[in-house]
C-alpha cells in the first residue's frame, strides 16, 4: 500500500493509493467523497461583488472577480478588482484609482501572507525597483495580521494619497507613491502573478 500525502491547504491528510481491484474501488470512492464534500461546500460559486462602490472619496467600478482555488479545487479567497469610474483595464498600471478586495476561505498567518507577497513581488519587478520600495514594503508588511475564514484584506490606491491596506474594513496603513502601487498590484496583475487565470478574470480578459 502506498500513501499519498495531501498538502496542508487540503487539510494535511494522507490517503492510500491501493493495489488490487477491490482496493482501487475503495480509493476512487474516497476521492468521490472528497469531491462531493468540496462541491457541497460551495467551491464552485463565484463571489458576489457590487458593480460600483465608493471608498476614500473615490467612486470605483468593477472590472472583474474570481474565486482563487488551490489546485483548482480548494478555495483560498474571493478576489475582486475595481478601477476608478471610467477607467479601462488597459490602464492597469497607470496612475489611476484601483481597489483589490480579498475575502479569505482559509486561515493564514501574517508571516505566510508576507512571505508569499514578497516572493511574488520579487518575480514581477527588477532588483532596482524592489530596492527603491524596500523601506515602504517593510512598513506595510509590519501591519499584516493573521486571517481566518471570512476575514478580508483590501488594497485601495488613490492618486495623491497612496495605497491603503484595510483588514475587515479598518485602515491599517497608507503607503505613499504610485510607484509602490504599480509594483505591489503586480502580485496579482503582473506578468508572473500568483495565478494567471485569476489575473485575467480580474482584468476582464
Amino acid at each position: 500500500m502506498i500513501w499519498i500525502r495531501f498538502p496542508r491547504q487540503a487539510g494535511g491528510f494522507r490517503a492510500p493509493w491501493p493495489q488490487g481491484h477491490g482496493s482501487l474501488r475503495r480509493f476512487f470512492g474516497l476521492m468521490a467523497l472528497l469531491a462531493s464534500l468540496c462541491a457541497g461546500s460551495g467551491l464552485r460559486a463565484e463571489p458576489v461583488v457590487p458593480p460600483s462602490l465608493t471608498e476614500d472619496g473615490t467612486t470605483f467600478q468593477r472590472i472583474g472577480a474570481k474565486t482563487f482555488r488551490w489546485m483548482s479545487i480548494l478555495k483560498v479567497y474571493d478576489a475582486s478588482l475595481h478601477f476608478g469610474a471610467g477607467q479601462s483595464p488597459e490602464r492597469v498600471f497607470a496612475d489611476i484609482p484601483m481597489r483589490l478586495h480579498l475575502v479569505y476561505h482559509r486561515g493564514f498567518t501574517a508571516a505566510e501572507i508576507v512571505k508569499g507577497g514578497d516572493t511574488l513581488l520579487a518575480r514581477n519587478v527588477d532588483a532596482a525597483t524592489l530596492d527603491s520600495l524596500r523601506e515602504r514594503l517593510v512598513r506595510l508588511n509590519a501591519t499584516y495580521r493573521d486571517v481566518k475564514p471570512g476575514d478580508s484584506y483590501t488594497l485601495t490606491y488613490v492618486p495623491g494619497a497612496g495605497t491603503t491596506l484595510r483588514l475587515n474594513g479598518s485602515a491599517r496603513i497608507t503607503v505613499p507613491g504610485h510607484d509602490f502601487a504599480a509594483a505591489y498590484f503586480r502580485i496579482w496583475l503582473g506578468d508572473k502573478p500568483i495565478n494567471e487565470s485569476l489575473r485575467d478574470a480580474l482584468l476582464g480578459r
